[in-house]
């Protein structure tokens, strides 16, 4: 009899310590979990802000070509529109990366950040190029 109610308690406190490890590994799974998701959001968060930084940047220089286009020549205005189409382009670009981001889930995130990624770069490197274009242009008309 001694045996079966030592037996019934050592089945009870090993119940009770596999409880409490299983909650213990539950409370340590939950709180990995809160860790991916505020790291997910603040990744997000920082390329929104460059993308927009980005957006930003374009929309001031299609306000630029847009007060120069007044003062232009034919050929000229023909230039700036082109100018203009390509700043539109890549601004597309830009909206469909930030329209990534928010559909983005924890599945999804690693494949949207490297198209996101490739895609700023892509972009950024146009943008130099276009810089470099629009000064050639309007320092090739003021000469």
């Amino acid at each position: 009899m001694k045996t079966k109610v030592a037996l019934a308690i050592g089945c009870v406190a090993m119940g009770l310590t596999a409880m409490s490890c299983s909650e213990n590994q539950t409370q340590k799974q939950e709180k990995e979990l809160m860790e991916v998701k505020v790291n997910l959001e603040e990744e997000k968060a920082e390329m929104r802000a460059e993308l927009q930084e980005l957006e930003s940047e374009i929309d001031q220089k299609i306000n630029e070509l847009e007060a120069k286009k007044n003062e232009a020549n034919a050929e000229m205005k023909a230039e700036i529109e082109e100018m203009e189409v390509e700043l539109k382009e890549e601004k597309t670009e830009i909206e469909k990366a930030l329209a990534d981001i928010e559909k983005a889930s924890e599945n999804t995130w690693k494949d949207i950040k490297t198209s996101v990624n490739k895609t700023t770069r892509d972009i950024e490197k146009e943008w130099k190029n276009f810089k470099a274009e629009v000064d050639e242009t309007f320092d090739g008309d003021n000469k």
